[in-house]
C-alpha cells in the first residue's frame, strides 16, 4: 500500500475542515514552535552556546510570532472554507485558492511558518532555533513545494499556471492580485 502526499480532501462541511485544520494546527505548531525551538535551546545550553539577550527581546519576538500567526491562521481559514479541506498535503483543498492572503502571495502558511519560528527564536535568543527556521523554509522550498506544484498544476490546469505565474512564492507582491472572475473577499 503507498501513501500519497498530495491527496484532495474527502467532501466535508466548513465546519468539519475547520476543526480539522484547528486539530492540524495544534499539533504541527506544538512540535514546530514549542518542541523543535526548546530542544535546540536545550543543545546550545548543554554545550554552553551563549545565547543574545537585549531589552526588548522577549517582546520583538512575541510580536513577530502573533503576526506570523496571524497571518498563518487567516489563511487556514480560507484554505478550510474557501478550498473546502485543510492545509496539510494528504487533505489538500477541493478548490483552488486565490483569495485572502493567497492575492499577495502563494504560499501564506510557509511564510507564516517562517515568520513565526524566527519570532520563537528572537523570543529565545537563539541562534539554533533561527536555524531551524532557515531549515525548515529551505526544505519546504526544495522537498515540499516543488511536489505541490506540480499537484496544483495536474488538479488546476491553467486556472494554477496563470496563478503560480503572476504571485510570487514567497517574496509578497506590491499590489493585490485578483484572479480573473473571482470576488475579492
Amino acid at each position: 500500500m503507498t501513501v500519497r502526499l498530495f491527496r484532495v480532501a474527502r467532501p466535508a462541511g466548513s465546519a468539519a475542515n475547520v476543526a480539522k485544520t484547528l486539530l492540524q494546527i495544534v499539533v504541527v505548531w506544538g512540535f514546530a514552535l514549542g518542541a523543535l525551538p526548546w530542544l535546540a535551546v536545550q543543545a546550545e545550553d548543554a554545550v554552553g552556546v551563549a545565547r543574545w539577550g537585549w531589552p526588548g527581546r522577549h517582546v520583538l519576538g512575541a510580536a513577530v510570532l502573533v503576526a506570523g500567526s496571524s497571518l498563518g491562521l487567516v489563511s487556514a481559514w480560507v484554505m478550510a472554507t474557501v478550498g473546502r479541506g485543510t492545509p496539510v498535503p494528504f487533505d489538500a483543498a477541493r478548490e483552488l485558492v486565490v483569495v485572502g492572503p493567497y492575492r499577495v502571495v502563494r504560499n501564506p502558511m510557509a511564510v507564516s511558518a517562517a515568520v513565526q519560528m524566527v519570532g520563537v527564536a528572537i523570543a529565545y535568543g537563539s541562534a539554533a532555533a533561527l536555524a531551524l527556521a532557515a531549515g525548515g523554509a529551505v526544505l519546504w522550498n526544495v522537498a515540499i513545494r516543488p511536489g505541490e506544484e506540480r499537484f496544483l498544476a495536474e488538479r488546476f490546469g491553467r486556472s494554477y499556471e496563470a496563478y503560480r505565474a503572476a504571485v510570487r512564492c514567497w517574496v509578497p507582491r506590491r499590489h493585490i492580485w485578483r484572479a480573473p472572475g473571482v470576488g475579492v473577499p
